[in-house]
């Protein structure tokens, strides 16, 4: 459940950042929360993946935990790939017209 709730709060924060913040600080942490929770979904799955041994060690059903294993990796390397295609496209994201030094000199000349 906490993990649904973590995806959730996700998609609703990145869709806001992606279409209305686009200053390096929420960008930045934007990237930031999708790394950790691709880290979230790996441990989830090592977790998963855990427990399904032990089951299967006792001689019980270990299928729920399986496909819960599977499910999370799945998850982790689709986060972990947006983490990593953001990263390398995060120039095109950032507004280049809320300061710093190439905004105040685009269209002037400078002056020696």
């Amino acid at each position: 459940m906490w993990a649904a709730f973590m995806l959730v709060m996700l998609s609703g924060g990145g869709t806001m950042i992606m279409r209305k913040f686009h200053n390096s600080i929420a960008v930045g942490f934007f990237m930031g929360t999708v790394v950790a929770t691709s880290q979230l979904f790996f441990l989830l799955f090592l977790v998963y993946s855990g427990y399904s041994g032990d089951r299967v060690n006792s001689s019980q059903s270990g299928q729920e935990e399986s496909v819960m294993a599977m499910f999370c990796f799945i998850q982790a390397v689709l986060l972990g790939s947006f983490a990593a295609i953001l990263g390398a496209h995060r120039s095109e994201i950032l507004d280049r017209t809320q300061g710093g030094l190439n905004s105040i000199n685009d269209g002037e000349e400078v002056l020696s």
